[in-house]
């Protein structure tokens, strides 16, 4: 039956972030669909984008749910700005940064080319480097409030070898000035190679990275040579350079004083691969993100501080369509997360999204044009995949695993308005029914092992197997599978890595050269049973970015 997705818990969510008074959720997704068929002026598409929401296809983005196709609120909130060397630039990008944020943005902004402390400045005096940037955006997020609710987020990301690097990699320690903003550091292949090889200072910067990661999750680590020499064509052809990312470092976009990138994200339901991968649902995504793009265009025009974002959002119109509901596909198969079937599924769904849209988006060219950037490429969009966190929009969909990784539980409880929400995964449930074992002592004693199966002596290995959380899966299995995946995603991956703190910290940089190695673009949080990093994690977590 349509909707059967959204259960109780789903709704509480929806209710508090995108329904209007009165409104239900089939209206709203109605009102979606409703929104493309006006601009395909195709009444047919709508209906089926209706029904494929329905079904529960697709993962809409936050900001999309609450603002797409309604008067007041921008539909699109993932954004980056580029500083440049000069105190005006500065200022106008935390202006910049302080509006993206006042409309509901999670930002970031790459901090790479500001000279560095100490540096010599026309006129007299010395530079104070990536501190005076990271100090003026961080005033911004946190002095404005969006929707009166909650303060903003950003991300800033510095050059590994940056003089400043060290200073860089103290902020959000104590004693540090630098305490609410999410940290990223740009690796060059220079550096891992200078690494590899003994290179003294490099080598120190990389223990202090991997230090401050086991720490507290941060920095977030983006491969810049990795994700510049895997570009889009156009960009190798303009010579487009792709600095830094986003707040959850799964997009790569170039990003200049005049362009700071915008992205349009939403996810396809993995759980559902076998039923949309021989429809137009994945068309049909890409259609209604590029109609997104466009009422985001409207609706920025001549807004104050936004104008090199809107000067993006024309001339690149990038998207990212992810994916989400991985684990919980394999899982309904019964497939192990680490077997060779899930290895061979993992890059059949991504080169299906990836075919598909690369169709849709040359559909739209010959429909509306392509934007500026793209003339004579035959695209309308210079991006067209990026695998977005999803937490929350995951807990929407009918409490299905979070974007490209393993549910860390098969059995817990989250606190909603109106009282718990107790997430039994249905799939063990079914397994279980099968042993007569779907009892309260079953449950009770796999809540006692934080969620785990293992425990259980009635369970055959290989089932065991299918039910393992992210702590009892191999980190290497989940890079492999990231870096297989890589090569059909044009942007990135939010990808995080649950390590156990005990893991000798030779193993982590071996874990991290074999992800350099393997084409892995960028690394999102590392998380562990660190009590700081998950309260980092939790402070930090946006659901602008989620999709």
């Amino acid at each position: 039956m349509s909707f059967d997705w959204a259960n109780e818990a789903a709704r509480q969510v929806m209710e508090r972030g995108g329904l209007e008074k009165g409104e239900t959720v089939e209206g709203r997704y109605r009102n979606l669909a409703d929104a493309l068929g006006v601009y395909l002026d195709d009444k047919s598409a709508a209906c089926r984008f209706y029904e494929y929401m329905s079904r529960g296809y697709y993962s809409i983005a936050t900001p999309i749910f609450a603002n797409f196709a309604r008067e007041t609120g921008l539909p699109i909130s993932c954004n980056n700005s580029y500083v440049q060397d000069d105190v005006a630039s500065m200022l106008y990008k935390q202006a910049e940064v302080g509006m993206m944020t006042k409309h509901g943005a999670g930002t970031s902004a790459y901090l790479g080319d500001v000279r560095s402390r100490g540096s010599q400045i026309r006129g007299g005096g010395h530079a104070d480097g990536c501190h005076l940037p990271a100090k003026l955006i961080q005033t911004a997020v946190t002095s404005i409030s969006q929707g009166s609710v909650r303060r903003g987020n950003a991300a800033i990301y510095q050059d590994a070898d940056s003089p400043d690097i060290d200073e860089f990699l103290f902020f959000r320690e104590e004693g540090s000035d630098i305490q609410d903003l999410s940290l990223g550091v740009c690796v060059s292949d220079d550096f891992m190679n200078g690494v590899k090889k003994g290179d003294k200072k490099r080598q120190d910067t990389w223990r202090k990275i991997m230090r401050k990661r086991f720490e507290s999750g941060y920095p977030y680590i983006v491969f810049s040579d990795t994700v510049n020499s895997n570009a889009p064509d156009v960009y190798k052809d303009k010579n487009r350079k792709i600095n830094g990312s986003n707040l959850c470092a799964e997009i790569a976009l170039s990003s200049t004083y005049d362009e700071s990138f915008v992205c349009d994200l939403s996810s396809m339901n993995a759980l559902y691969y076998d039923e949309w991968k021989d429809t137009d649902a994945v068309e049909l995504l890409v259609y209604f993100l590029d109609a997104v793009m466009e009422e985001y265009i409207t609706k920025t025009d001549g807004m104050p501080f936004m104008e090199h974002a809107r000067n993006f959002a024309i001339r690149q119109r990038a998207i990212g369509v992810g994916i989400l509901g991985w684990h919980s596909y394999l899982q309904s198969k019964m497939i192990p997360f680490e077997g060779f079937e899930a290895k061979s599924l993992n890059v059949q769904i991504a080169k299906t999204i990836k075919d598909k849209a690369i169709q849709a988006s040359e559909q739209l060219a010959t429909w509306f044009g392509e934007p500026e950037l793209l003339e004579g490429y035959g695209r309308r969009n210079v991006t067209l995949m990026a695998i977005a966190p999803t937490t929350t929009s995951s807990f929407v969909l009918g409490q299905v695993s979070p974007s490209i990784e393993p549910l860390r539980s098969n059995y817990f409880t989250k606190d909603l308005a109106k009282g718990k929400f107790t997430y039994r995964n249905p799939y063990l449930a079914n397994l279980l029914e099968s042993y007569n074992k779907n009892d309260r002592d079953t449950w009770r004693s796999i809540l006692e092992k934080d969620g785990s199966v293992q425990h259980l002596e009635f369970l055959r290995d290989n089932e065991k197997d299918v039910f393992k959380t992210f702590s009892e899966i191999s980190p290497l299995e989940v890079v492999q599978q990231a870096a297989a995946r890589q090569k059909h995603i044009d942007q990135s991956q939010s990808l995080n890595l649950l390590i156990d703190p005990k893991t000798p910290l030779k193993d982590v940089n071996e874990l991290m050269f074999t992800a350099w190695e393997l084409g892995v673009k960028s690394l999102y949080y590392q998380r562990g049973t660190n009590p700081a990093q998950e309260a980092a994690k939790n402070i930090m977590e946006c659901s602008a970015c989620e999709a």
